[in-house]
C-alpha cells in the first residue's frame, strides 16, 4: 500500500465530489449538510472547484494506491484577528481506507502545515456519537474544551450534540 497525503487541486475535484458523495452516504450525522442538499447545486464539481480555488481553504487528501479514500478540510481566519487560526472540518476516510493510519495521517499534515504558515490554533467538532473520531484527536494532542448542545439536526428531526476541541501549535 502506498499512501500519499497531499493538498488537492482542481484536478481532484471529480474524485473528491465522489468521496464527498460517498461521505454524506456512508455517514450522514457527521456532516452539516445533507446529500440532498450536497447534490443540488447544477453543478456540484465546479462548486468543488471553486472550494479547492480559494486561498483560505484547503482540502487536504489521502490518495491510497492511486485512489483518493480521505479528505479534510482546513479553513483558515481571514481577517487580522483571526488569521491565526484554522478550522478542520469535512473529515472522511472511507471504509476502504480505515484502520490503516489515513486520518491520523491527514491531521497530521494539517498540523504540520498550520506550523509552517503561522497558524497558532486548530479548532474543529465532532458529534458525541462519533467515538472513534474523538479518541483520535485526542491521542494526537486535541483539547476538548466544550459541547455543542443541540448542534445540528440530523435528517430524522435528532439533535446532535458536538465535541468542540482545539490544538495550539
Amino acid at each position: 500500500m502506498t499512501m500519499e497525503i497531499r493538498i488537492l487541486n482542481q484536478r481532484d475535484a471529480e474524485n473528491y465530489w465522489q468521496l464527498r458523495k460517498e461521505a454524506l452516504k456512508q455517514d450522514p450525522s457527521a456532516f452539516g449538510e445533507t446529500y440532498s442538499e450536497a447534490t443540488s447545486y447544477d453543478d456540484p464539481v465546479e462548486r468543488v472547484t471553486e472550494t479547492i480555488n480559494k486561498e483560505h481553504e484547503h482540502i487536504f487528501g489521502a490518495i491510497i494506491d492511486g485512489q483518493l479514500l480521505g479528505i479534510a478540510t482546513l479553513s483558515l481566519g481571514t481577517t487580522f484577528k483571526t488569521e491565526h487560526r484554522g478550522y478542520i472540518g469535512s473529515v472522511y476516510v472511507s471504509p476502504k481506507a480505515r484502520g490503516n493510519g489515513a486520518g491520523k495521517a491527514i491531521i497530521q499534515a494539517i498540523i504540520d502545515w498550520s506550523k509552517v504558515h503561522d497558524v497558532n490554533k486548530l479548532d474543529l467538532g465532532v458529534f458525541v456519537n462519533n467515538e472513534p473520531a474523538f479518541e483520535l484527536y485526542k491521542k494526537m494532542g486535541f483539547d476538548l474544551i466544550g459541547i455543542d448542545k443541540s448542534s445540528v439536526k440530523d435528517e430524522s428531526g435528532t439533535f446532535l450534540d458536538e465535541y468542540l476541541m482545539t490544538y495550539l501549535l
